[in-house]
């Protein structure tokens, strides 16, 4: 993890430099960095009297104290996101979030205490073995987040109605993790696990307080082709290139139509790379990379996602990896500590 003083001379400099009125710690979980308080009580310092609103994405609930979200809500208030990832408490065990749905509701709860109703809350569809129930499990989590503001905020010490947002984006596994070996679904599939989710968004009690947003599914599709892909799709990029596609990270300048007619003309077969789940021993085009982990630990896992079972946190128990080669980051502490 970077250190306190690293984030502080950047984040100065940043606001020095552009004028922006919020700063965001952006990690996939800044709330486990281990001197979080520290950064943000002194982030609390530089940005008061800029009036300056400090954002936490993606926090872990678990791991968020209510001491954190008032100083933090001494500035400027705005909406908490938290990241439960998945609806139902198998679906997190498969991707080890290790967060219980009693963790979501304490730290909601936290949250609503310290003077929040603004929610988002980021959920991933798609997931390996996911259920019908599953995806079900999204809608049914955020009423009862919903539902938990008006239990908890008695009805005088109210800021209006509780507002969440419930997001999803599409499952798009990765190199370098256990889900490298998993499918994707189809384009068709996720757009029907969305519709499954908004459907049962409306039949929940609090429906006029939940909002629901997702990702598009033909940009996942194409995400999910090259976050896997070989040198085959040079030519498929390339072919795309010339027919105009460049701004594609602007919506409004996207055209799937193009990238197909670019796999087409190129040969190259979509289902290929997304949908088809690889077999355990099958070479993939990063395996000449050492990133630390090897591929036997990380199949191991892929194992234990489809068992449900749990890995405990690096910090808690070294897990036998390999990444301790490099000598350095929780690693490191644990050697010492050896």
């Amino acid at each position: 993890e970077r250190s306190v003083e690293f984030i502080l001379d950047h984040a100065k400099k940043m606001l020095e430099a552009t004028g922006q009125d919020e700063i965001s710690l952006s990690s996939l979980s800044s709330s486990d960095h281990s001197k979080i308080e520290e950064i943000v009580n002194s982030l609390i310092e530089l940005c008061a009297d800029k009036k300056v609103n400090i954002s936490l994405p993606s926090l872990r609930i678990d791991a968020f104290s209510l001491d954190v979200m008032s100083k933090v809500q001494d500035i400027k208030k705005s909406s908490l996101t938290f990241a439960p990832e998945a609806g139902t408490q198998r679906m997190r065990n498969v991707i080890n979030k290790g967060l219980t749905k009693e963790d979501i509701l304490n730290g909601a709860e936290l949250a609503f205490k310290g003077g929040w109703n603004k929610v988002k809350l980021y959920f991933m569809l798609g997931l390996p073995t996911e259920t019908e129930e599953d995806v079900r499990g999204i809608a049914e989590l955020s009423n009862d987040i919903a539902m938990l503001y008006y239990d908890t905020v008695p009805k005088e010490e109210r800021h209006g109605k509780v507002q969440v947002t419930a997001s999803t984006s599409f499952f798009i596994p990765k190199p370098f993790t256990p889900f490298q070996w998993a499918k994707m679904y189809t384009l068709e599939d996720f757009n029907k696990k969305a519709e499954t989710v908004k459907s049962a968004v409306l039949e929940q009690l609090n429906k006029k307080s939940i909002r629901y947003i997702w990702h598009e599914s033909d940009i996942s599709v194409l995400e999910g082709v090259f976050a896997r892909g070989d040198r085959r799709l040079s030519n498929v990029i390339e072919s795309a290139y010339k027919k105009g596609c460049i701004f594609d990270a602007w919506s409004e300048f996207y055209d799937h139509s193009k990238w197909l007619e670019s796999f087409d003309e190129c040969g190259v077969d979509i289902d290929f790379y997304t949908v088809r789940q690889r077999s355990d021993d099958e070479a993939f085009p990063w395996d000449f990379i050492d990133c630390g982990v090897s591929k036997a630990f990380l199949l191991s896992e892929w194992k234990k996602a489809i068992n449900e079972e749990i890995t405990l946190n690096c910090r808690d128990k070294c897990n036998g990896c390999g990444a301790a080669s490099f000598k350095c980051g929780i690693c490191k502490t644990h050697q010492q500590k050896g």
